[in-house]
C-alpha cells in the first residue's frame, strides 16, 4: 500500500487520515514558532493533539506591554501580580483562518461573554478582529497576541469602572485609554481607603 505524505498528501484526495496544517505548511509553522517565541518567550508550543488541541497551538503568558510607545507608570499597579495566561488554538485552515485566543487568567465571566462591550465571544474566545476580513493569511500571529495583551489592560480598566466598553481598534494602536490607567489605580485606591476607614469607624 502506498502512503501519501508531504505536499502530495495535502493536495490530493488520497489521504486516509485528516491532514494537519503543520504537515502542509512546514515553513509557516517554523515562521510562527520563531516569531511567537521572540514576542512571548513564556508561551509554550503545543503540537497537534497535545492538551486537546487537535491542530496545535500555544499555552502560557503574554507580555504586559509589548507596544512601541512608553509603558504607563501605573500599569503594574493596575494589573497586579497576575500575568495574562492564554490558550492559542490553531484551526485546520491555518493560516487562512486566524487562530483563536482564550484568556485563562483572568477568565471572563459567563455574563461578560454575552456582552459585546467586553470583546469576548460566548465560549470565552477573545474578539480581537473587527471582522473576518481583518485577518490576512500572511500576517504574523504576534499581531493577534499583541491585541490580546491590549485586551488584558482594557479588561482591567473595565473592571475598575473607568470605561464602559473596550475600544474599537484596541490599545495596541490606540493610546486614548493610556491616561486612564493611572486614574483607575487612583480610583481603586480611594475606594479601598474609604472602605477601610468605614470599617475602622464601625469597630469603634
Amino acid at each position: 500500500m502506498t502512503h501519501v505524505t508531504g505536499p502530495d498528501r495535502c493536495a490530493g484526495a488520497e489521504a486516509l487520515s485528516p491532514v494537519l496544517w503543520t504537515e502542509c505548511e512546514p515553513d509557516r509553522l517554523a515562521r510562527d514558532q520563531n516569531e511567537v517565541r521572540a514576542f512571548a518567550p513564556l508561551l509554550d508550543y503545543q503540537s497537534p493533539a497535545e492538551d486537546g488541541l487537535p491542530h496545535g497551538g500555544w499555552i502560557g503568558e503574554l507580555p504586559r506591554w509589548p507596544f512601541e510607545r512608553p509603558r504607563p507608570e501605573a500599569l503594574d499597579e493596575l494589573l497586579g501580580d497576575g500575568e495574562l495566561t492564554v490558550i492559542v488554538v490553531y484551526s485546520a485552515a491555518h493560516p487562512m483562518v486566524p487562530p483563536v485566543i482564550y484568556s485563562v487568567d483572568p477568565e471572563p465571566s459567563i455574563w461578560e461573554q454575552t456582552q459585546s462591550a467586553w470583546h469576548v465571544a460566548p465560549g470565552g474566545a477573545l474578539c480581537l478582529l473587527q471582522s473576518d476580513a481583518g485577518w490576512q493569511p500572511e500576517a504574523s500571529v504576534t499581531e493577534l497576541l499583541a491585541k490580546a495583551s491590549g485586551w488584558r489592560v482594557e479588561y482591567a480598566l473595565m473592571k475598575a469602572g473607568v470605561i464602559d466598553r473596550m475600544s474599537v481598534n484596541g490599545i495596541v494602536s490606540d493610546p486614548s485609554y493610556d491616561h486612564l490607567i493611572a486614574k483607575a489605580v487612583r480610583q481603586t485606591t480611594e475606594i479601598t481607603e474609604s472602605a477601610d476607614e468605614g470599617g475602622a469607624n464601625g469597630s469603634l
